[in-house]
C-alpha cells in the first residue's frame, strides 16, 4: 500500500462517461490516490484534457462536475500496456469484450473493480452487493487459487439488480 496510506489506483477506461463517473467519485477520495489513468490506443500519449477533447475542440466531459483539475494534466496510459507496478488496485470501466482481455491482464498482478459484465456468470466471480450479501466475497479466494493471481476479478452488480435490491 502507498506510503501515504491511500491505496494507489488506476482508472480504465477513463476517457468514458463511466470512467469520468470513477473521477468525480475519487477526486479528494482519502483512501484512493489516482495514480494512472487508461483508455484505448487512440488517447494514449495525451494529456486527459486533450484526450477528450475532440478535433472541433468540444471537451467531452459527461459530468455536471467540473473536470478536477490535476487529472486533465494527467497522461493517458494504453489501456494493453499499463504498467501494474506501485498500483493497489484498478477500477476498470471498458465494454465486456475489451474488459475480459484487459482484466485478465490486470488481475493476476492487482485486484479489479470492474464495471463490466465479462466476468458476472463466472462460478468463482462474486457480485457484491453491500450490506446484503457480504460472504460472497470468499469467492475471492476460490478465484485466486484455481485462477493462480494475486489479484482478483470484482464486478459491480448491474443497475437493474442494484436497483432491486
Amino acid at each position: 500500500m502507498a506510503s501515504d496510506a491511500r491505496r494507489r489506483v488506476a482508472v480504465v477506461g477513463a476517457t468514458g462517461v463511466a470512467g469520468q463517473q470513477f473521477l468525480v467519485s475519487l477526486a479528494g477520495h482519502p483512501q484512493f490516490e489516482v495514480a494512472a489513468l487508461a483508455a484505448s490506443s487512440r488517447s494514449a500519449g495525451k494529456r486527459y484534457t486533450d484526450a477528450i477533447t475532440d478535433p472541433s475542440g468540444r471537451v467531452g466531459w459527461h459530468c455536471e462536475e467540473a473536470l478536477p483539475e490535476a487529472f486533465g494534466r494527467m497522461p493517458v496510459f494504453d489501456a494493453e500496456r499499463l504498467d501494474l507496478r506501485g498500483l493497489d488496485l484498478v477500477f476498470s470501466a471498458v465494454e465486456s469484450d475489451a474488459a475480459r482481455k484487459l482484466e485478465e491482464l490486470y488481475a493476476p498482478q492487482v485486484p479489479v473493480v470492474s464495471t463490466s459484465s465479462a466476468f458476472r456468470y463466472e462460478d468463482d466471480v462474486p457480485i457484491i452487493v453491500p450490506g446484503v450479501n457480504h460472504e460472497h466475497v470468499q469467492l475471492v479466494k476460490r478465484q485466486q487459487r484455481e485462477r493462480g493471481w494475486k489479484g482478483f476479478v470484482l464486478p459491480i452488480p448491474n443497475c437493474t439488480a442494484t436497483g432491486l435490491v
